[in-house]
């Protein structure tokens, strides 16, 4: 099933054309929030949720307005806003991979875009609850203070929200029915990011994800610093392993988590931010480098399966070379690369950050760091 059309929809479609001259690398926070057109207007799409009742998409948002949450109506082709700026914080930034849908209750998680001068005035990030049905938004913890929230991944079984917060970076845990939430282990080193874009559970209920190594009297933390970890609901227990995923030949690539999820076959398949996409066995933790789907190309932060025909789609690059690949997982095989551009304006996505199936033919991609304008939703249909 190749791509057959894609088109985009805007929340706002602001130009930017002083990015490079003036804001980067200059301006603080404090300089996006004054800035009118930046402050509203600059935004990315971080986090999708398919709701197949109402058939609408739930957009979570990056945004210095605290407009976090909107909904894309499929059938009208209008996204409207959720109303979270209404109840939200000042500093609450953006829900950034963390919306997690059950039934008609969406969860989601807060991040940031401070920095560490506003410690003391930003609370730290919640986990939200918002019902669909009523449009009401609950606020049920804040289960890392004062870090905000990176993601989530729900347990819809044993009813825990997991995540990872950040700065410092942290793994937790919130168990619904009790309330509670708690830090269970710090997973950075101080030296560079080190958690994975996202936790993902296996079939077992366990919780995978990334931690950081430093090396004792050295200055760098060397290719191999970012390891695997596991944890155990069943037993509350970590273990950390001794290695990391597989790498490509690029001394550059530390083989980095941009995306994570669970596959059919019980497999865990992975994105990098070098490109690869890699497979690991959570019976083994042992992974596999199955392909690099555009070998030019960095960043695969989006995956997903197909509902039908279980070949896993996803979409890799950056500075507008974004591509829709398919890969057969069974035949360890790549079934094509398409790029990513919209026929009738020529528009292409600068890079995108997620992507989830809205039946069996469409895919919804939300684009993310768009220097140069907003960025937007983008619909890709399939062949039939």
């Amino acid at each position: 099933m190749k791509l057959k059309n894609v088109s985009h929809y805007a929340i706002y479609d602001q130009k930017f054309d002083n990015w490079k001259s003036e804001v980067l690398d200059r301006w603080t926070y404090d300089d996006f929030v004054r800035d009118p057109q930046y402050k509203k207007k600059w935004i990315s799409i971080t986090s999708l949720a398919y709701h197949q009742p109402s058939d609408a998409v739930y957009l979570g948002i990056g945004s210095f307005s605290a407009e976090l949450l909107w909904k894309f109506d499929r059938k009208a082709k209008t996204i409207t806003s959720c109303g979270y700026e209404k109840v939200g914080e000042p500093f609450d930034a953006k829900f950034h991979r963390s919306l997690e849908l059950d039934g008609n209750t969406l969860y989601g998680g807060v991040a940031l875009f401070h920095d560490i001068d506003k410690q003391f005035t930003a609370k730290g990030g919640r986990l939200v609850k918002y019902d669909i049905n009523t449009g009401e938004f609950t606020f049920l913890a804040r289960p890392c203070p004062p870090a905000y929230i990176q993601s989530i991944a729900l347990d819809r079984k044993r009813r825990i929200i997991y995540g990872f917060g950040a700065v410092p970076e942290v793994f937790f845990r919130y168990d619904i029915d009790t309330g509670k939430s708690r830090v269970i282990a710090h997973i950075g080193n101080a030296a560079e990011f080190c958690e994975a874009h996202n936790p993902v559970i296996d079939k077992d209920g366990n919780v995978w994800g990334t931690y950081g190594i430093l090396r004792a009297f050295s200055y760098r933390t060397g290719p191999d610093s970012l390891r695997l970890f596991r944890y155990s609901p069943d037993t509350d227990e970590m273990t950390f392993f001794d290695h990391g995923l597989s790498r490509t030949d690029d001394p550059a690539d530390k083989s980095k988590p941009d995306t994570s999820i669970l596959g059919p076959d019980g497999m865990i398949y992975i994105g990098t931010d070098a490109g690869s996409l890699i497979r690991l066995d959570p019976a083994t933790a042992q992974a596999e480098l199955l392909c690099c789907p555009s070998p030019e190309s960095r960043r695969l932060p989006a995956l997903a399966f197909h509902p039908e025909n279980r070949l896993l789609y996803g979409i890799c690059g950056e500075h507008y070379k974004t591509k829709l690949f398919a890969y057969n997982t069974e035949k360890r095989e790549l079934v094509f690369s398409q790029d990513v551009v919209c026929e009738q304006d020529g528009l292409r996505p600068d890079r995108i950050h997620h992507m989830i199936f809205a039946g069996s033919n469409t895919i919804y991609a939300g684009e993310n760091d768009n220097n140069d304008r907003s960025s937007y939703l983008w619909e890709l249909e399939l062949e039939n």
